[in-house]
């Protein structure tokens, strides 16, 4: 089972995450989502606020790889998982009031927490984290 390490906490936090997805004809796709945050040592989450391509690749497939890198350190990381959309809830919460907070005037589509299953180094030619 993989688990988020300090490291990969401070990253996530401090860094801008890449969220790829893939359409029902596997067609990738990546976007930024600066909500992107740690819910706990297995579980990222990031706020589906606008309903774009991620969101709908989303609820076709719910594999994810979300990237986060240093770029100043050469030091990064791919966290490949699946998504779970939550609509209500504490999570849910976090997003519409960061909807509210960009003043955005339709509510968020979802909350979106992501099961980490596998992590990947991408500064260590991409090898796997055990």
């Amino acid at each position: 089972m993989a688990k988020l390490s300090q490291e990969m906490k401070t990253l996530i936090t401090s860094q801008q995450a890449f969220i790829a997805t893939t359409d029902p004809n596997g067609a990738p796709n990546i976007g930024t989502k600066a909500s992107t945050h740690v819910l706990d040592d297995e579980h990222i989450v990031f706020y589906e606020l606008t309903g774009g391509r991620t969101w709908i690749n989303l609820q076709n497939d719910p594999r994810v790889a979300i990237a986060v890198a240093d770029r100043s350190k050469l030091q990064g990381y791919r966290f490949v998982g699946k998504a779970e959309l939550i609509t209500e809830g504490e999570l849910y919460d976090g997003a519409k009031k960061l909807a509210e907070m960009m003043k955005m005037p339709v509510p968020p589509k979802a909350a979106v927490k992501v099961k980490v299953d596998e992590i990947f180094n991408l500064g260590a030619g991409g090898l796997k984290v055990d």
